[in-house]
C-alpha cells in the first residue's frame, strides 16, 4: 500500500494556534467569478501579522498516475507582500474585524481499495474554519483535487457546508472502491 500526507504538518498548525485571541483584521484575494471562490491564494492578517493560504496544482502522485493536483498550503508573510498570480490584477480586500476563538483544520483521509486491498491511503487538510467569539465562522475549503480553487464563506456552522466526503468517492469504478472519512482537529 502508498500512503501519501499531504495534510498540513504540526509546524503549520502550531501556526494556527498562534493566531488564536488576536483580530482576524481582513482578507484578500482577486475578484471572483464565482459568489465564493478566489483562483489560488487568499491573503488574511491577523493581529498585524499576514498570512498566505494558496492552493497551486504540482505535479504528483494522484492514486498511481502522475497528474497535476492542487495542493494546499499555509505560510506567514508579509500581507501587502501577497499578490494576484494575475499580472493586471487588483485583489480585493474585505474588513473582518473579530476576535478569534478557535481554529478547526478538516483533514480527510482518502483510500483507494481493489477488492477488499488497500493500495492507496491519502491525508489531505481540505480545509479552515477560523471561529470568531460572536459565535460567527470563516472558512477556507480547497475545492476538487484539479482545481486551484479555495472557496471562503462567512457565517455559522460551516462544516456543514464543506463538500460531503462522499463526493470523492463517485468518481470509482469496479475493480476499485473508495472510502473517505474526515477529521476535524481543533485549535485552541
Amino acid at each position: 500500500m502508498k500512503r501519501i500526507d499531504v495534510s498540513f504538518s504540526l509546524k503549520t498548525e502550531a501556526l494556527l494556534r498562534k493566531m488564536i485571541g488576536k483580530e482576524f483584521q481582513c482578507y484578500k484575494c482577486d475578484p471572483y467569478e464565482r459568489s465564493s471562490a478566489a483562483y489560488g491564494i487568499i491573503g488574511i492578517k491577523i493581529g498585524n501579522v499576514g498570512y498566505e493560504f494558496s492552493n497551486y496544482v504540482e505535479a504528483a502522485d494522484y492514486f498511481g498516475k502522475l497528474e497535476d493536483v492542487a495542493t494546499f498550503r499555509l505560510q506567514q508573510s508579509a500581507y501587502d507582500a501577497i499578490q494576484s498570480p494575475y499580472q493586471e490584477s487588483n485583489m480585493i480586500e474585505t474588513k473582518v474585524g473579530k476576535i478569534l476563538s478557535e481554529i478547526a483544520v478538516v483533514n480527510e483521509k482518502q483510500s483507494l481499495l481493489k477488492g477488499n486491498v488497500k493500495i492507496y491511503e491519502v491525508n489531505v487538510t481540505r480545509g479552515v474554519i477560523f471561529k470568531f467569539r460572536d459565535g460567527s465562522e470563516f472558512s477556507l475549503e480547497k475545492d476538487i483535487w484539479f482545481s486551484e480553487d479555495i472557496i471562503f464563506r462567512q457565517r455559522r456552522n460551516l462544516i456543514y457546508k464543506f463538500e460531503p466526503v462522499e463526493e470523492f468517492c463517485k468518481s470509482w469504478s469496479e475493480p476499485y472502491r473508495c472510502e473517505c472519512t474526515r477529521e476535524i482537529i481543533s485549535q485552541e
